[in-house]
């Protein structure tokens, strides 16, 4: 018995410990609904009651996980439905303290104003709101070409001014006086801004507006007549008017000019300011007027549209040489077109299109080429030539069939002369000529030099239209021939003067050594030439010694060569026969061999002098025979001395 009880308490403990146990509250609670009856005192498996644990334990776990997150979801949707109220109650709380809606900026001025007077503008600043406005600041930042009413010189792009606290219900004014220029119907703009904070806050809060404005009339009226259509390298004006509309003076005025490709300035009146496209016209009292001309030149081809911008306004305060404040502003298209006639200007058979250049003296031979580029016949086709420039003397020209007027400096061709001139048909060609030579007529003097000579021809005639009206043409064609200047490179020898001590028989003597001084001078005739050099060859009898002066000439020997260069650079203008002349000595010696007995040797070999003009570019020589030992220009020199002996 006492085995069997045994057994049944080995049975129970497992039950107790084991995973499918009932859960001891679920125990408990059986042995609530016990209801009093007795409790066994034995362990009889008869009576034992087996619960269901696994079934009661699911729904108790299922009750309360479902209940914990219940509670979870009702925190969570309370939590935020608070978070949403909170903040739009903050949110409708703020606006009603601050709004920009309820700041109001209102501005009461011209919609309209004329270019140059003074206008005025009341702002006024409305806070709405039922808080107070903190350090309000009023910033009207004007449009281009607006200056100050106190000094018309002075630009006013910024107006700014501390209104202070503006409190709720209440707004502040500020009156604003300004002159704003600009093109005629032109509309500008003005651009309020108001910044401002709120107590409690570090907050910067901003409102805006724009106002605009019609310019009614310019205070400058801007005027530039020229050719609407112009050929392929013609020179033509510009012609500017300016003129004041304004009831007061305008002062500093400035026109500026701005050119397109291919246009070439070659001069105006007045003299430009700076770049050739600035100029300073100054002050206009009211009604007065102004006027600038430009010459120039444009090149481009057949059809090509050139724009040329002109504007005009006040001096900047901070650059004398730009527009601080701009008054008007205009466009001019200019149309190449291709010449009814094309001319070509041709100086001794030289085709090139660039300057041709000549020297003094130098016979040149001009011919004019014309080809008739129309569809239709020319009649009473004129040709002239004007000639001009420093290098020109009348006296020199000589026409071919023309006729010369050399009151006026012209040579005209018409049907007269040429009766070919008279009627041109269609691609029809041609050419007239004359000789010229340029000449120096201040030989010497300082305005020898840069010297020029210009041909300007001159086409005319008449072509019939469709309608029978006759239509005056023309075309034109410039020639420039530059002068280049004349250097010259001189040679000699001697023995007994000079800067270096010479030794050895005189006549020199076969196997003996003899000494001489090699002089070379180099003159310029006109204009100032760089990269001036002279270079010669030594015969091999020829010792080179090394002895230079002046010691600060650059002259050097190749022994291997045997060549001898000396560099000048720069020479100035006119220094022919003046103390400027560049010169050099050096010292060489010779040693006879009997090959040379009873002769003058040869002691330098042709030199060769090159530069480059500064007014020209041309490319300048000049060569000096080769020097012998016959010093003819020493006055110990006597005849036969040159000889080996």
């Amino acid at each position: 018995m006492a085995l069997e009880d045994e057994s049944r308490i080995e049975q129970l403990k497992k039950s107790l410990y084991s995973r499918s146990a009932p859960d001891v509250r679920t125990r408990r609670k059986l042995r609530f609904f016990n209801n009093g009856s007795d409790i066994k005192t034995s362990w009889d498996r008869a009576v034992e009651v087996e619960p269901e644990p696994v079934v009661l334990n699911h729904e108790y776990k299922e009750k309360v996980t479902m209940s914990f997150l219940s509670k979870l979801l009702i925190a969570s949707v309370l939590f935020c439905l608070l978070a949403v109220g909170i903040g739009a109650f903050l949110f409708f709380r703020g606006a009603s303290l601050i709004s920009g809606d309820n700041i109001n900026i209102v501005i009461n001025g011209p919609v309209s104003v004329s270019g140059g007077e003074i206008v005025s503008f009341d702002v006024t600043v409305y806070n709405k709101n039922t808080v107070d406005l903190q350090v309000a600041d009023l910033s009207i930042t004007f449009p281009d070409g607006t200056t100050n009413p106190k000094d018309h010189s002075k630009e006013l792009k910024i107006f700014r001014e501390l209104l202070g606290d503006i409190p709720a219900g209440h707004s502040a004014n500020k009156k604003v006086e300004a002159i704003i220029f600009g093109e005629e119907n032109i509309q500008k703009q003005i651009e309020i801004v108001v910044t401002y904070s709120v107590k409690g806050s570090s907050a910067i809060f901003i409102k805006s507006r724009t106002y605009d404005v019609l310019i009614s009339s310019s205070p400058i009226s801007l005027n530039v007549s020229s050719f609407t259509e112009i050929t392929s390298g013609q020179e033509f004006d510009f012609n500017i008017e300016v003129k004041s509309n304004s009831s007061e003076t305008l002062k500093n005025i400035l026109v500026r000019a701005e050119y397109p490709f291919g246009f070439t300035f070659i001069s105006s009146e007045p003299k430009a300011l700076a770049e050739n496209a600035v100029w300073k016209i100054g002050d206009i009292p009211a009604g007065g007027s102004r006027k600038v001309k430009i010459r120039g030149v444009v090149e481009g081809e057949n059809t090509d549209i050139r724009v040329f911008h002109f504007n005009i306004g006040a001096q900047s305060s901070r650059d004398p040489e730009e527009i601080g404040t701009e008054y008007a502003r205009i466009e001019r298209e200019l149309a190449i077109q291709k010449p009814f006639v094309s001319v070509e200007i041709i100086a001794n058979s030289n085709d090139s299109n660039k300057d041709y250049i000549a020297t003094f003296g130098e016979s040149t031979r001009i011919e004019v080429l014309w080809f008739n580029n129309l569809s239709v016949g020319i009649s009473n086709m004129q040709i002239t030539a004007k000639l001009s420039g420093t290098a020109y003397d009348k006296n020199t020209v000589q026409p071919d069939l023309g006729n010369f007027r050399s009151v006026n400096d012209e040579i005209v061709w018409n049907q007269i002369s040429v009766p070919e001139l008279g009627s041109v048909k269609a691609g029809d060609s041609g050419k007239v000529s004359f000789t010229v030579i340029p000449t120096n007529k201040n030989l010497g003097s300082a305005s020898a030099t840069n010297q020029s000579m210009s041909i300007s021809v001159g086409i005319s005639g008449n072509r019939t239209q469709e309608s029978n009206v006759p239509e005056t043409l023309s075309s034109t064609a410039v020639k420039n021939i530059k002068i280049a200047s004349n250097v010259s490179l001189s040679g000699r020898v001697v023995r007994t003067v000079g800067p270096f001590m010479n030794t050895g028989p005189i006549p020199p003597k076969v196997e003996q050594k003899t000494t001489y001084t090699v002089i070379w001078s180099v003159d310029n005739a006109s204009n100032a030439v760089n990269n001036a050099q002279v270079t010669a060859v030594l015969p091999s009898h020829i010792q080179w010694l090394g002895k230079v002066s002046p010691s600060t000439e650059n002259i050097t020997y190749n022994r291997n060569t045997g060549v001898v260069t000396w560099d000048i650079g720069s020479i100035g203008a006119n220094t022919s026969g003046s103390t400027r002349r560049k010169e050099v000595n050096f010292q060489i010696a010779i040693e006879p061999g009997v090959n040379l007995f009873e002769q003058a040797p040869i002691i330098v070999e042709q030199a060769l002098l090159t530069a480059i003009d500064e007014f020209t570019g041309a490319s300048l020589e000049s060569k000096q025979d080769y020097v012998t030992t016959r010093f003819s220009t020493d006055p110990a020199y006597k005849e036969g001395d040159e000889k080996v002996i």
